[in-house]
């Protein structure tokens, strides 16, 4: 995944060196530092950072930053979702890293000469290009970014740069390229950078590893790892000729990969090249590849050869042989879902970028956060105007939503740096759900990890599973953990749990509690609901609303003002007043008696409806088909 990061390789350490240190060895190089943070709260995406300056067309950004924790290597994919598998999804490890690809590296033959010391590190540092990420605006290197004048080759180039510059730090072990499975000594590194400037050329070897094998019996093959991070297509050679060594392909495809990034040459389906054999060779362009790990490849033949094994043919690569198998079976309902999945993948970024935006805007406190939450100075308003018996009971029933809180508001806030888009299938909704339209209610969705298209159709025929066990139908003793999960309805803010993995057939999906409003949704003929989340198994979680989403006009009433707001501004007033004490000298009496005057002033309590706070009942299942499955969530 590209959704962060354009470029990513990593060098092994010993020991995680400091981040001064780094900084200064780097600048003693030459690079000009602009920005440095300390480890945030999820090192997995980001750890103690140096921000490096470029001269990129696009203006993209280099981020240098200290992993103190060996190489994650089945990428959170193992188990329950955890903060690793959300920051390999937004690419943090490298933007075409698969699960057991350091594993790979240390067993590739020719690689083997830093393997040992590879294996024992305990740290490392990643070395990443970032056309999201930018300086804070104001500062001198704030540019806006321009990734369609990106150059992978270029940005690439950099890094490798970079990386071997840190070969003269005492603990740094080998240079490791997770996107093409590729470790090397650091010296090895700096050789073929030198070599390449000598002959003018690009360092492709340091850029792709190059395998060779014999197939089956006298069938032969060699390809490559790593040319996506150029923004091309892998090969592989198949053949059957005994006179045309590995060796010689193996160094033939070694000069096919230098033209390619020298002059910048895309080869495509159906392209021919003249082999060091005298024969025409032939470009097949194949969604996946022969062997792991899985890519986009060009796979050549000899013209007029025999039949390739099976082991080779197309229809025989991993993913190709079930993917078919999955289409095939599919409804034409179903069918033309997919295709909707797979025409709004695209617009992930865009939908994040105007998510953020308003996210960021003054709106969103008022319209969002004082709607889905209750503020302090509530309290105070209830025990003015009613019974304390009266007051507390209210009070009780509007507490599921949470209490506003600084620590509160900050979580939602960290979602503009780190959280990411989900498309998630709707799963319960509350019983007024379709008649208080402007009113954000907790109900429920699911939401797959993978966030594939096909995954995501797989998680809405999984709700369908879960609704009917929780409607009291199914088999229970076939879901034990899902009917677990089910038999529980009550809203918990930002609560999420995974279903078992061995009940969804291997999927990871996650069930959420959330907060939506009707007034937000798509249309009907969308199938999903579009979500800023906090990766990971916990934090913070809000709906997009449609008209964010497609930056389209919202509809009447529903931008206004949330069902607490002006009550929350009595408490931002309160917060900025006790600022103002520090100087002022107001007394704490004279605060809550103006607090209270403002709230009696405003006739806050006329103006919400007392209904609005009862804690949601049992949900009853909607009809509506296109959602597969509506219930309700309390």
């Amino acid at each position: 995944m590209q959704y962060f990061f354009s470029q990513g390789i990593a060098v092994l350490f010993s020991q995680a060196p400091d981040l001064g240190s780094l900084r200064h060895l780097l600048e003693r190089q030459g690079y000009t530092i602009t920005a440095d943070e300390d480890a945030t709260d999820w090192p997995e995406m980001q750890g103690a950072c140096l921000t490096l300056a470029t001269d990129f067309e696009s203006n993209a950004v280099c981020w240098v930053d200290i992993c103190e924790f060996s190489w994650p290597d089945d990428m959170g994919t193992s188990g329950d979702p955890t903060l690793v598998t959300s920051a390999h999804a937004l690419g943090a490890f490298g933007p075409f890293v698969n699960p057991g690809a350091f594993e790979r590296a240390l067993q590739a033959p020719g690689y083997q000469t830093a393997a040992a010391s590879a294996r024992d590190h305990r740290a490392f540092v990643r070395l990443r290009i970032s056309h999201f990420f930018q300086a804070p605006d104001g500062s001198e290197y704030s540019r806006p970014a321009r990734p369609e004048n990106a150059q992978p080759t270029q940005e690439l180039g950099f890094l490798l740069k970079a990386a071997a510059a840190l070969d003269e730090w005492p603990g740094a072990i080998a240079y490791f390229n997770p996107n093409s499975e590729l470790i090397l000594p650091l010296d090895g590194l700096s050789s073929i950078l030198s070599s390449a400037q000598e002959h003018q050329t690009y360092p492709i070897e340091a850029v792709c590893r190059l395998r060779g094998c014999l197939a089956e019996e006298n069938w032969s093959f060699v390809d490559s790892i790593g040319m996506a991070q150029l923004g091309m297509r892998d090969h592989e050679f198949a053949w059957e000729d005994a006179a045309n060594t590995r060796s010689e392909q193996i160094h033939f495809l070694v000069n096919l990969l230098h033209y390619q990034a020298d002059q910048s040459v895309q080869i495509e389906n159906g392209h021919t090249t003249d082999g060091t054999d005298g024969k025409l060779w032939r470009a097949e362009e194949r969604d996946d590849s022969c062997m792991l790990p899985p890519r986009k490849v060009l796979h050549w033949t000899i013209d007029g050869a025999s039949p390739e094994p099976d082991l080779l043919a197309a229809s025989s690569s991993a993913a190709s042989a079930a993917a078919p198998a999955e289409h095939s079976d599919l409804s034409p309902e179903a069918d033309g879902i997919l295709s909707k999945l797979e025409a709004w993948q695209s617009l992930r970024g865009a939908i994040h970028s105007r998510a953020v935006n308003w996210l960021r805007s003054p709106a969103f406190r008022t319209v969002y956060y004082d709607d889905a939450h209750v503020p302090l100075a509530m309290k105070i308003v209830l025990e003015k105007e009613m019974p304390k018996k009266q007051a507390q009971e209210i009070w009780q029933k509007i507490q599921y939503l949470g209490q506003q809180t600084p620590q509160l508001w900050n979580e939602y806030q960290q979602l503009a740096t780190q959280g990411q888009v989900w498309f998630a299938v709707p799963m319960m909704t509350n019983p007024a759900f379709d008649t208080e339209i402007h009113t954000l209610l907790p109900c429920g969705v699911i939401v797959a990890t993978a966030q594939t298209s096909m995954e995501i159709l797989a998680a809405s025929v999984y709700a369908m599973v879960a609704y009917e066990l929780y409607s009291g139908g199914g088999d229970p003793a076939q879901f034990p953990g899902t009917a677990r999960i089910m038999s529980d309805d009550s809203y918990r803010v930002f609560y999420r749990e995974s279903f078992p993995v061995n009940e969804t057939q291997g999927s990871h999906f996650t069930l959420l509690s959330v907060l939506m409003r009707k007034s937000w949704m798509p249309p009907d003929d969308v199938p999903f609901i579009p979500f800023l989340a906090m990766p990971g198994p916990r934090g913070a979680i809000i709906q997009i609303p449609w008209h964010i989403a497609t930056g389209t006009p919202p509809l009447p009433g529903s931008v206004e003002p949330g069902r607490f707001a002006e009550v929350a501004e009595v408490d931002r007033l309160a917060d900025q007043m006790m600022e103002e004490q520090k100087t002022k000298k107001w007394g704490c009496w004279n605060i809550i008696s103006l607090i209270i005057w403002v709230v009696f002033l405003a006739g806050i309590i006329g103006g919400i409806g007392m209904a609005l706070f009862d804690k949601p009942s049992k949900p009853a299942k909607t009809p509506q088909i296109q959602k597969k499955v509506s219930p309700n969530q309390k």
